[in-house]
Order: C-alpha cells, then sequence, then structure tokens
C-alpha cells in the first residue's frame, strides 16, 4: 500500500497546473465555439454568449471531478490510466452533453430564430370544368388539322389539391423530435474532448515523474559522488598518521622531548583544522597552502637540516578554490621519496600558476632521481587518490600529470578550473 502510494505520488501535477490545464481546455472550447457562431450568423449571440459561459463552467466543474478520480489511478501503470481515462470521459461527456442541451434548448423556446420554419398551405378547391377546345382550324388544301386531345375530367366534389410549403409537427426531423438524438451526438464531440484533456493531463504527470526521476537521479549522483570524495579524502589521514606517529615515536625514543611535544601540538593543529571541514567543500587556496606548510613543520622535526620549502602562489590566486587537502599526498609523497633518501638538503617547491585553461597547481622536489620501479609502483596511492578526487569533483575538466625531473627529483602537476567563488 505505501509502495503504491509512493509510485503515485511521484507521477502527479500539482492542483494548480491541473486547473489551469482544464481552464485553459474549457476557454479553448468557449472561443472556437463562439467564433464559429459568429462566422455562420447565429441569432441571438449575446444572449448565447451567456448560456455558452453556464455550460463551460460547469464542464470545467465535471472534469475537475474526472481530474479527482484519475489521479487516483495515474502511477499504478499507463495502460490502466488510459483505460480509466477512457472510461471516465463517457460520463463526462454524456453529462456535458445533457447540460448543453438544456441550456440552448431553454434558448430556442424563448427566442426563437429567424429561420423557423413557417408552414403555407394552398389549396384548389373544385370549379367549373374547363371550357371545350376550339375546333382546330382547316388547312390549305381541304386537309384537316388532327383532332384536339380531350379534356381532362372534372375534379369530383370529395377532391381537392393542397400544396404545403415549409413544415409542420408530422415532418420534423428524429433528431427534433428526440432530444436523446442530440445529446448522443454532442455527448460524441464531449468524448473527443474529455480524451484529449485526459491525454493532456497524463503527459503532464509522466513528464513530471520523468524530471522527478531527473531529479532523484541526480541526487543519487551527488550523494554518490560525496560519498567517494569523503572515502578518498579520509584516506589520506590515516597514511599520514601512520607516518607521523612513526616520527613521535622516534623522538620519544631518543628522548627529544621538545622536539616531540611541539610535534604533537602542531599534529593536533592541523588534524583539528583538517577534520572540521566539509571533505566535499573546497577551499581558499591559501588555506590549503596553510595546512601544507602546517604539515611540512611537522615533518621538519624528522629533517631539520634536509627539508626545505618554497612556495610561489601569486597573489592574485591566493583566492583560488580547491579541494580541501587535495596537495596533502603529493607533499607527503616529496617528503617520503625525495626528502627522506637524501642526504643533502632537498627542497619541495609548491607553485600555482593560470594558464588559458584554468588553475595549474604544481608540487616538486629536487631529490635523487628515483627508481624506475618505485616511480611506477611507489607513488601510486597517493597519486591515484589524487586523480580520482578531481575526477570525482571536475571531471573531464580536471586532469594529473606527474613524472621526472631532468635534472633529478620529480613533479606532480595538477590541471583544475579556476574559480574565486564557493569557497
Amino acid at each position: 500500500m505505501h509502495n503504491d502510494h509512493d509510485e503515485s505520488s511521484k507521477v502527479q501535477i500539482s492542483h494548480r497546473v491541473a486547473l489551469l490545464s482544464i481552464v485553459g481546455f474549457w476557454l479553448f472550447y468557449f472561443t472556437i465555439i463562439t467564433l464559429r457562431g459568429a462566422g455562420l450568423g447565429y441569432d441571438h449571440q449575446v444572449v448565447m454568449l451567456g448560456y455558452r459561459a453556464v455550460v463551460t463552467l460547469i464542464s470545467m466543474g465535471i472534469t475537475f471531478l474526472v481530474y479527482l478520480i484519475l489521479r487516483r489511478v495515474v502511477g499504478r501503470s499507463l495502460k490502466h490510466a488510459i483505460a480509466a481515462a477512457a472510461l471516465l470521459a463517457v460520463p463526462a461527456a454524456l453529462t456535458y452533453a445533457t447540460v448543453n442541451w438544456i441550456a440552448f434548448e431553454h434558448l430556442d423556446r424563448h427566442f426563437p430564430s429567424k429561420h423557423d420554419r413557417k408552414t403555407t398551405k394552398v389549396i384548389i378547391e373544385k370549379g367549373e370544368a374547363p371550357p371545350a377546345p376550339a375546333a382546330p382550324p382547316a388547312l390549305p388544301g381541304g386537309v384537316m388539322a388532327p383532332p384536339a386531345p380531350p379534356s381532362p375530367p372534372a375534379p369530383s366534389a370529395s377532391r381537392q389539391v393542397t400544396i404545403q410549403v415549409g413544415g409542420d409537427e408530422e415532418d420534423m426531423t428524429d433528431e427534433e423530435k428526440k432530444p436523446i438524438m442530440v445529446i448522443a451526438d454532442q455527448g460524441a464531440n464531449g468524448f473527443f474532448f474529455f480524451s484529449c484533456w485526459a491525454a493532456l493531463y497524463l503527459a503532464l504527470c509522466y513528464a513530471a515523474a520523468v524530471r522527478g526521476a531527473e531529479r532523484e537521479t541526480a541526487s543519487f549522483r551527488a550523494a554518490a559522488q560525496s560519498a567517494e570524495l569523503r572515502a578518498l579524502r579520509y584516506q589520506v589521514n590515516p597514511h599520514f598518521l601512520f607516518n607521523t606517529l612513526n616520527s613521535l615515536s622516534s623522538l620519544v625514543m631518543t628522548d627529544k622531548k621538545a622536539e616531540a611535544e611541539r610535534m604533537i601540538m602542531n599534529l593536533s593543529t592541523f588534524f583539528r583544522t583538517s577534520l572540521t571541514g566539509d571533505p566535499t567543500e573546497d577551499v581558499p587556496l591559501y588555506e590549503e597552502i596553510r595546512l601544507q606548510r602546517l604539515y611540512l613543520d611537522i615533518e621538519a622535526v624528522r629533517f631539520p637540516d634536509r627539508l626545505k620549502v618554497e612556495v610561489e602562489v601569486p597573489d592574485p590566486l591566493r583566492t583560488a578554490c580547491v579541494p580541501g587537502l587535495i596537495l596533502q599526498p603529493l607533499v607527503e609523497n616529496a617528503v617520503k621519496y625525495g626528502v627522506s633518501r637524501a642526504r643533502r638538503p632537498v627542497t619541495i617547491r609548491i607553485k600555482a600558476r593560470e594558464d588559458s585553461d584554468g588553475l595549474v597547481l604544481t608540487v616538486e622536489d629536487d631529490g635523487d632521481p628515483m627508481p624506475e620501479n618505485e616511480m611506477n609502483g611507489g607513488t601510486g596511492v597517493g597519486l591515484r587518490n589524487v586523480r580520482e578526487r578531481l575526477a570525482a569533483r571536475f571531471g573531464s575538466d580536471s586532469s594529473c600529470r606527474w613524472g621526472p625531473l631532468p635534472g633529478g627529483g620529480f613533479a606532480v602537476t595538477l590541471f583544475l578550473p579556476l574559480s574565486r567563488h564557493g569557497c
């Protein structure tokens, strides 16, 4: 029962739309019939206008009753809805035709038309016998002309000839004598009209259902995208936490309490900032850079002499919107594969620039060249995470490219749309 009700409600239109369709249909009927009557020169057009308006208003009410019944059927199946519409159109059409006949029959009785039939009878009564025709004249040469035809017999006293012009009650057509014939004829027209309105109503209902399904699909797609973004973002945090706890453990084991305390404070600030935001929302680029500097400060405790940081972000791009923590896996990889393996200072650069396609972000390091096998597999998790997040957020409008630098080191470049609003 609940499922049927839910399905039915998905294909319903509002009462306002239904009423507008009913009023529009019957106003169209009113206009067409009025123009037709004026074109044919019917009498009493002003009076007929009032009667026709009454019929139109009653017909609107009949159609609204059809709507109230039909809306209970819509949503079960299209076949059932069409059958119900056809069945409901029959009594509705007959009711309309009856109301129409009653109204205009009343009009005919009170305002007879100038075209009404008039009966005229011409009666020829019995008269004198016609005179005998004259004798035919003689032709030259003594030849007699043929005799004239005999005169018709005189009518008897009991006979008369009646010529009638017009008609009387006995000669009225079947439609004039039987209102049911008029109602049936009007009912056929009404059935077509009610069927057309029902077809429009069903079309509006199922169009609304299609739009609702599209909105529902878009909502599900957005929910799935949001869940995917959340999963991808939270996938980063356990990896980072694991590395940080290892570093913290090393500091504790080497009795570096001050460094351990500073790392704990930085770690607390980093997680509080990164986890309180909505993973599906963008952040300004300056906020993303601030979080990465905080992360690098944590890592600098592990590599105080080897880790150098450079940030190159033009002022106009500081407010550009980017997905939150989108740079964190790239910075983490630069520390893991560039700084931790080197025995010399390594610089990690975070750069931003604008090109014709949008915003370009680059994270690179000048560490030692990475072995081929590690380049293909070692950095794959973080880079795949970033690429999937960009695809889920921007689709084909974004991309992620990476590779070794000619002089050593590694670079990852992100291409994404440039926007300064919504973050």
